[in-house]
């Protein structure tokens, strides 16, 4: 099984629920679907499901998630497909939804920035903080010829850092967690940080601070990358510039930049919603201010929310579950338990 599979109709047929995003709010929304008996189809913009988390950080270990004590990005993802694939959800790949209309009827229309048309009777927006690019460091220049190869803005892959001399970027979770996680693959790890503490775990920055200590990592503070030297295309070094105006040379095959990402919500932003820190307002039934049209994950704001896996996967399942009032007015919704679904299905296909 793999997250690039296409289930796609080819639009023409009208689906229950559209949901805009193919994140872990947006496959759990398709799961929650299923168990609420109606059809759905996830529009996803990328070759593939699972968001930030398979794009940037498929082999970043995730601690908070229920039920996971440790789980890798990519292995929560494909938990969540596993757990969706059985209702056999519609999935487009690679398309980015431009704009929506809401029909006479009710129903919706939306249509992707490449002209495909698909028609559900509600929407939900699930897209994470829109399309995001990540931060660079100016000061390099144009480096195009080197990224993916020598300069890296997330690890997809341990084995492109495997007996390399790595420097790494940023002080948060990111630059911390990978830090500590390539100690082992790596010939030798170097960390960048231009403020005088850390900004991220507690428990990881004192990981850092232990190997450093033992002379398995250099770590310099109050630091920043000023030039990179190369050679034939491939990095040589990193020169290093403190605030105390020191300069330092120090050799590099990998040069991993974890400073974040800048999102952007792209045309869903001029959607003539109501926005609150740049994410749309919904009420406590994950609904924005169109009838029909719901949000869920990053993209939804309301007093209190908490931007993390577990909260969206939460709104994911009220979003489907107060959806149900309009995809069907006037049936009375009765819940089922999930233990009780499943075991009637099990009988049915015994």
């Amino acid at each position: 099984m793999t997250l690039n599979k296409v289930y796609y109709s080819g639009g023409e047929e009208i689906r229950d629920l559209t949901i805009v995003g193919g994140g872990p709010t947006g496959i759990f929304a398709a799961f929650q679907c299923g168990m609420n008996n109606i059809t759905c189809r996830i529009i996803e913009s990328m070759p593939q499901l699972g968001g930030q988390l398979a794009a940037l950080y498929p082999e970043k270990h995730i601690y908070d998630v229920a039920g996971f004590p440790e789980v890798p990005a990519a292995g929560l993802v494909e938990s969540l497909w596993t757990q969706a694939e059985r209702y056999h959800p519609e999935v487009v790949l690679g398309e980015a939804v431009r704009r929506y209309r809401k029909l006479p009827d009710g129903s919706f229309e939306t249509t992707t920035t490449s002209g495909k048309v698909f028609l559900s009777r509600a929407l939900l927006l699930a897209a994470g903080l829109g399309a995001f690019t990540p931060r660079k460091l100016p000061q390099l220049g144009c480096v195009d010829h080197l990224e993916g190869m020598a300069i890296f803005y997330a690890v997809r892959n341990i084995s492109d850092f495997a007996g390399k001399k790595v420097v790494i970027v940023g002080g948060g979770d990111s630059a911390l967690d990978w830090t500590v996680g390539l100690l082992k693959s790596a010939e030798h790890v170097t960390l960048v940080h231009r403020m005088h503490e850390f900004q991220g775990h507690g428990k990881t920055a004192r990981e850092v601070e232990e190997a450093r200590e033992q002379g398995a990592i250099g770590v310099y503070m109050d630091t920043e990358v000023s030039s990179i030297q190369e050679e034939a295309g491939e990095l040589k070094k990193v020169t290093l510039s403190r605030k105390n105006g020191a300069s330092i040379d120090v050799d590099a095959d990998r040069l991993l930049i974890l400073i974040g990402f800048k999102s952007n919500l792209g045309p869903l932003a001029e959607w003539d919603l109501e926005l609150v820190d740049n994410a749309l307002v919904v009420d406590s039934h994950m609904k924005t201010s169109v009838d029909g049209l719901y949000a869920a994950g990053d993209i939804a704001w309301y007093p209190g929310k908490l931007k993390i896996i577990q909260t969206g996967l939460s709104d994911a399942a009220m979003a489907v579950r107060h959806s149900l009032t309009y995809i069907r007015p006037g049936e009375k919704i009765r819940h089922t338990f999930s233990s009780v679904k499943m075991a009637k299905q099990k009988k049915n296909e015994e």
